[in-house]
């Protein structure tokens, strides 16, 4: 084979495999799809949830001997929150531009459609089985993402301090973020990530019977 057309084609393999790495179609949607859901999401909600998407809940989760115990009792108390909540968040959805996990609202539990220790077991489980990436390879993922969202959402509020914030954060190796405050005001979070599968298998038919609707992508 020529040494030229071995070469073309080569890149064009390399090409296609960062492509498929990073779906930048899917990114877009599931970015857009925040904004029409969360029109008050600044650039670190759109971290949150795309980070959410590759980290899921294992960094939540403390070897302590009692960190079980612990997850229970502030579960329990955040249900408490999540009763009156003005904005009504839907009971799920999927997060970011894989959809790994789901955010499930926690009204699911204070309004007695799915129990305490069934959500914990789910939760934990979800904590447990997923292998976190490394920090480096989240850091080119999203600074995919940040590209797709700089150019859909350029004037998003405090754009470019949260881009620097984030990336000094990454650069020091650390990556767990919140919500910012004005996305808490807004929309008042209260939520557990659960693995899409233990999710699907686990609690969805709990809440197939139920008025409300969750988000899926």
């Amino acid at each position: 084979m020529n040494k030229a057309i071995l070469i073309i084609l080569l890149l064009a393999s390399f090409t296609h495999t960062i492509a498929q790495d990073f779906d930048r179609q899917a990114i877009r949607e599931a970015i857009e799809k925040q904004m029409n859901a969360y029109p008050a999401s600044t650039l670190k909600d759109i971290y949150k949830n795309f980070f959410q998407d590759a980290f899921g809940p294992g960094h939540l989760m403390s070897d302590a001997p009692d960190a079980e115990q612990a997850m229970r009792h502030y579960l329990e108390s955040e249900c408490k929150q999540a009763v009156n909540n003005p904005y009504h968040s839907p009971d799920y959805e999927l997060t970011g531009w894989h959809g790994r996990f789901y955010r499930v609202n926690l009204s699911v539990i204070a309004d007695g459609r799915i129990s305490i220790d069934t959500f914990l077991a789910a939760f934990l489980a979800s904590a447990r089985q997923f292998t976190l990436p490394k920090v480096t390879d989240w850091a080119k993922e999203w600074e995919v993402i940040v590209e797709e969202a700089s150019l859909l959402y350029p004037s998003l509020p405090n754009f470019t301090a949260d881009r620097q914030a984030i990336a000094d954060m990454l650069a020091q190796g650390h990556y767990a973020s919140h919500h910012s405050d004005i996305y808490s005001t807004s929309y008042h979070p209260h939520y557990r990530l659960i693995e899409r599968t233990t999710f699907e298998q686990q609690l969805l038919p709990l809440l197939h019977n139920t008025n409300r609707q969750g988000h899926t992508q």
